[in-house]
């Protein structure tokens, strides 16, 4: 199973697309797919990951890894998290 930004970038393959890709591109075509963003099977839908990381495009699969790789572990770190944790981050940013 792969995970992250390999996610995408499979998605990426599978389109029969080629690099620089567009998020908006992206987005337009695939807004409600689910991606994985860590071993444990975490996932969010690609626009929420597009969203967050806030990119415009991806000129290879390197700056795919640069740019997405850092919110998928971000994002991955937040669901690990205790019921505690969630709650002071509630209440407490």
């Amino acid at each position: 199973m792969t995970y992250g930004p390999d996610a995408v970038h499979e998605l990426i393959v599978e389109s029969g697309w080629s690099y620089p890709v567009s998020a908006g591109r992206l987005e337009r075509n695939m807004p409600m797919e689910n991606v994985v963003i860590d071993e444990t099977g975490n996932s969010m839908m690609l626009s929420e990951l597009l969203h967050d990381a806030d990119v415009d495009r991806f000129e290879n699969r390197d700056d795919l890894e640069r740019k997405l790789g850092p919110v998928c572990e971000a994002e991955s770190r937040a669901r690990q998290s205790g019921i505690v944790d969630r709650l002071k981050r509630a209440f407490f940013g």
